[in-house]
């Protein structure tokens, strides 16, 4: 058997993760001196509701060494003969760093179980299709290698996009300029937003949330022929305008997932988003126009 381990960015609700087989290790969320677990504690929704009341405005901490230590020893207590580990990006959180410390945390007698570590260079649902994959092929019995080597290469073609609703969260979280973030409020800009090699960058603004979805969906026509797509949202009804633009480009599935309370401390309600497994690299179109920051 190999376990198949991700963070709580991957937006599965816990009950569809335990069915799937896959570990979830949740990212923290700092109420000041209160700490509360991503997916466990709160989802989204609550955490909109709780900000309502919140004094201080809280932050988001990548897992402890013991979180991640739990669950390797769990899975291999229940008989793992090998740990995949698909975590979001290093360049977002240190979570990555925390699985890899983790790993060399473990006891002696434990640590003769491989533990492969990957750095998606993504997050959330932009990591799901090779989560779920690898989940897949874990049933199936593939090893180790293979099950590492197949999820690599789905996330290599995993394009992950999506629109905030208010600049007002990236405001308050320090990662964007308080004047921008007001002025882009006021004239309602909508940002649109991609990962590239492990950033999130800014490819765009729209001057209103129906004009960047339907940005979007021009983006997602170029990345044809498309595997796969799967919709996101941090509040109920968030994707259902980015839902109908790609109805109109796509006659695939389109199954929804909810972005986690991690993600959404950072993106605000009314945030939509995008996973586009492909064969076809990002748009030529697609420009470096703003850093990415730490989440975590």
């Amino acid at each position: 058997m190999i376990g198949i381990v991700t963070d709580s960015t991957v937006g599965l609700p816990p009950a569809v993760a335990a069915s799937l087989g896959i570990t979830i290790v949740p990212l923290v969320i700092l109420f000041d001196q209160e700490a509360v677990l991503d997916g466990v504690d709160l989802d989204s929704a609550a955490l909109f509701r709780r900000l309502e009341a919140a004094p201080v405005f809280p932050h988001t901490s990548q897992p402890s060494p013991a979180a991640f230590v739990q669950a390797y020893s769990r899975l291999i207590a229940a008989g793992a003969e090998g740990i995949l580990v698909i975590v979001l990006s290093a360049r977002l959180s240190g979570t990555y760093q925390t699985a890899q410390l983790a790993r060399e945390l473990l006891p002696d007698e434990l640590r003769q179980v491989p533990i492969e570590i990957i750095d998606s260079q993504s997050a959330a649902i932009g990591m799901l299709p090779a989560v779920l994959q690898a989940a897949e092929e874990a049933r199936q019995g593939h090893t180790l290698a293979e099950i590492r080597a197949h999820a690599q290469e789905v996330l290599a073609r995993t394009h992950f996009l999506g629109v905030l609703d208010t600049l007002e969260f990236a405001r308050r979280n320090g990662r964007l300029n308080g004047v921008l973030a007001t002025l882009g409020d006021l004239l309602d800009l909508k940002p649109i937003l991609v990962l590239e090699r492990g950033d999130i960058v800014a490819a765009g603004l729209a001057r209103s949330r129906r004009r960047a979805c339907h940005q979007i969906a021009q983006l997602v026509r170029t990345m044809r022929p498309i595997e796969r797509v799967i919709l996101g949202e941090s509040s109920p009804g968030a994707a259902d305008e980015l839902r109908s633009e790609l109805q109109a480009i796509y006659s695939g599935e389109l199954p929804l997932y909810p972005l986690g309370a991690a993600l959404a401390l950072n993106t605000g309600p009314g945030t939509a988003a995008i996973a586009v497994v492909s064969r076809s690299p990002l748009s030529a179109g697609f420009s470096r126009s703003a850093e990415g920051e730490r989440f975590t």
